[in-house]
């Protein structure tokens, strides 16, 4: 009986085990470039119009602009597997990346004790 759940304890750890290592899709910063523009803001899960307006636009040499801060501000980004670290400007800030593809970018962060979510769209930039 001992052996049976031993084997069985041994089973499930490795099954945790092999399911927490699967490779999360890994971010390049080519996908992130560009300017995103706010679709949909949540604040503590509850949709805020007061985010309207908001943007990130991310640069290949590690620079970006947003207006999250409520003023428009340069800061450094760094990207760690889903995580967008932005440091520098008027505040630093850790966001999840949830979704990222060629037209959608979702990121979620707590700021100030406070949570958030963006769901921003890729900008077309006519020149």
């Amino acid at each position: 009986m001992k052996r049976l759940i031993a084997s069985t304890l041994f089973l499930s750890l490795v099954s945790i085990g092999i399911h927490a290592c699967k490779n999360e899709p890994k971010i390049e910063q080519a996908d992130l470039l560009g300017r995103w523009e706010l679709r949909e803001g949540f604040r503590n899960e509850q949709r805020s119009e007061d985010l309207a307006g908001l943007f990130f636009e991310f640069f290949g040499d590690g620079k970006m602009i947003t207006n999250m801060s409520g003023s428009t501000t340069e800061a450094q980004y760094e990207l760690k597997k889903q995580m967008l670290l932005q440091r520098g400007g008027e505040m630093d800030a850790d966001y999840q990346i949830e979704i990222l593809n060629d037209t959608s970018l979702t990121l979620v962060a707590t700021l100030r004790e406070i949570n958030f979510r963006f769901v921003l769209g890729k900008s077309i930039q006519v020149n």
